[in-house]
């Protein structure tokens, strides 16, 4: 699902373009971490209710889960602080999603340990992806989808077929003497990828072909809010 979400954002940033304008930095740091806190508590529902039980491996996928998140968080921001001297708050929230989106896959499969690797990863990997990566592709996104849920799926996709346990849910790993399970992850990966962006490609350049992708100039100057709904989300 977010190896779809991102690879979809990618490539609808290639085919839409770069905006006239910079990019937009989030408008209120409050409500970004407000937002972030509310998706870190529903993801719990996510994959833990994934088990369709109040059991144990419920209670497994539920600590994965946080245990991820929160290492993702702490390195995104520890690797932030290290590159640009600073650890931020928007760093700190783009690492927790980080974690969310690279656990889900792994969450009722893996134990602890493998939990805060994959957190590990998903704090350190993406974050290059944000700060090197975009940069040099050239891609206008500014919610950073390919670079967290793109790249942290992927992540997560791969090591589960490391780090799976037997002990967790029956599935075996690369590290428990099962490297099919890798190559199986592995391949589905890729159809991912191929299949989504095809799709997506197609979708966008029916939907340019018959109504259009992009407004005019002079709407993006003004503002999508304002031209295309008529109203302001701020009104100061």
């Amino acid at each position: 699902m977010h190896i779809n979400a991102g690879i979809a954002a990618l490539v609808g940033a290639l085919v839409l373009g770069r905006r006239r304008e910079k990019p937009i930095l989030p408008s209120n740091l409050t409500l970004v971490i407000t937002g972030a806190g509310l998706l870190w508590f529903g993801w719990f529902g996510f994959n833990a209710g994934s088990a369709l039980a109040a059991n144990g491996l419920a209670g497994v996928a539920f600590i994965n889960t946080n245990t991820a998140t929160a290492v993702a968080a702490l390195s995104w921001m520890f690797v932030e602080w290290l590159h640009s001297g600073k650890p931020t708050v928007l760093g700190l929230a783009s690492g927790a999603v980080g974690g969310l989106v690279a656990i889900t896959p792994a969450a009722g499969f893996v134990n602890i340990s493998g939990a805060i690797v994959i957190g590990i990863a998903a704090g350190i990997i993406p974050f290059y992806a944000v700060v090197k990566l975009k940069p040099a592709l050239g891609y206008d996104d500014t919610l950073d989808a390919f670079g967290i849920h793109g790249i942290g799926g992927t992540i997560g996709a791969i090591l589960t077929g490391v780090f799976a346990d037997p002990a967790i849910n029956g599935a075996k790993g690369l590290l428990y003497g099962n490297p099919g399970q890798l190559w199986t992850q592995l391949i589905a990966v890729g159809v991912t990828i191929v299949y989504s962006g095809v799709m997506t490609f197609v979708i966008f350049m029916i939907i340019k072909a018959i109504i259009g992708i992009r407004a005019d100039a002079e709407q993006e100057m003004v503002g999508l809010d304002e031209s295309q709904h008529g109203e302001k989300a701020y009104n100061l």
